[in-house]
């Protein structure tokens, strides 16, 4: 038995050895990888990169880990990964293969860890990128990456590599991560040219930051930003959609659900406050997820500090009777309080009325979105 065990383990290790070799000879065939990390933006912020770098006349390849995980092959044909199991960051090991077959000169990763010791060993031993960004420090995955911003920023830092460049949207974090890339002999950027038509594509700051690094490519400014203009967003991104219920009432669903963190949420929330389609009955639906119990405090403090614009709460997902009972203890009246039981809630609204969707979009939050994208049309994506 001792001898089947010594000899599985020599098998073992050729086989890491050689897949090593082969990794460090597709990684060579790459003219640049691109690793985007952060809190929030990090599929757009990949899509738009890969678009702007097309525009530009670059050979690119992009993997994102959005809502669902995808590949955006050097044809730009965009395909579903069908993983089998839980995500394993040896799955990057594969992409780098696949973008070196198709002879890409860029590769596009949209960082798949959160654990602070994958994210090290996804950058340091398996990609070595050659232009690393942080999106944002936002408060997420607190049980993984840490319970403040700093240590959140700690986190994320850990992809930060060595004789690099380095790019982040975030001002608040930025000498933070200059200092950080100074000990790596790194070179920092602060993506800083943020400007109001960027909205007619996505966030500002998603652009910037994308615009930041193709410009660096050497892509002109013009031409990336056409390229941007027409990129193809993520499944789960920002979308407005309407129909009408069978009792022929106007429905709006705002679906934020991918934005996952409260100050993400925040910034959608003002945004579409000014929007027409605001001007009618406002429910406030909230999903949880069951191993999610620090985000599900994130969004009872959200729901207390946002329920003034609301005329009703809708609680869906798992939790539901936790999350019920957290905002009984914070004085929001019981009334205004509805569990939500299925989608039919939807179809017998009696006035037209605005759903705005926050949470997690897996699991239940998936099934939500599916109702209305099967039924609605979508009238605003920005």
């Amino acid at each position: 038995m001792e001898i089947i065990v010594v000899i599985l383990s020599l098998f073992y290790i050729l086989y890491l050895f050689f897949e090593k070799i082969n990794l460090d000879k597709n990684r060579k065939n790459l003219k640049y990888i691109i690793h985007i990390n952060g809190i929030r933006g990090k599929s757009t912020v990949s899509r738009l990169i890969d678009a702007g770098l097309r525009a530009g006349g670059y050979k690119v390849f992009t993997k994102t880990t959005g809502t669902s995980p995808r590949i955006i092959d050097t044809n730009a044909k965009e395909f579903e990964i069908n993983r089998q199991g839980k995500a394993n960051i040896r799955e990057q090991i594969s992409v780098i293969t696949w973008a070196s077959k198709e002879k890409a000169e860029v590769l596009i990763l949209e960082c798949m860890a959160v654990k602070p010791e994958l994210q090290y060993v996804c950058e340091n031993k398996i990609l070595k990128s050659d232009i690393v960004a942080i999106t944002n420090v936002r408060e997420d995955h607190l049980d993984e990456m840490g319970d403040s911003l700093d240590k959140i920023a700690d986190s994320l830092s850990n992809t930060i590599p060595k004789k690099a460049t380095f790019f982040t949207a975030d001002k608040n974090y930025f000498n933070f991560f200059k200092n950080r890339c100074e000990d790596k002999n790194t070179r920092a950027f602060l993506s800083k040219n943020i400007k109001n038509e960027y909205w007619e594509i996505d966030f500002p700051n998603n652009i910037a930051l994308a615009m930041d690094i193709c410009k660096y490519l050497n892509v002109d400014e013009k031409i990336a930003l056409e390229g941007m203009r027409t990129y193809h967003k993520d499944p789960g991104s920002l979308k407005v959609l309407t129909y009408l219920n069978k009792k022929n009432f106007r429905i709006f669903f705002v679906n934020t659900l991918a934005a996952n963190d409260p100050d993400s949420t925040e910034i959608i929330l003002d945004r579409v406050y000014i929007k027409t389609y605001w001007n009618n009955e406002r429910y406030l639906l909230v999903n949880n997820r069951a191993d999610r119990l620090s985000r599900l405090k994130q969004f009872v403090n959200f729901t207390i500090k946002f329920e003034n614009r609301f005329d009703k709460i809708l609680i869906s997902g798992e939790n539901k009777n936790l999350f019920y009972k957290y905002l009984l203890k914070n004085r929001i009246d019981k009334n205004r309080i509805i569990i939500l039981s299925d989608e039919k809630y939807f179809e017998n609204i009696e006035d037209d009325s605005l759903i705005f969707a926050v949470g997690n979009i897996c699991r239940l939050g998936k099934k939500l979105v599916d109702y209305f994208e099967e039924r609605g049309e979508i009238i605003d994506d920005k």
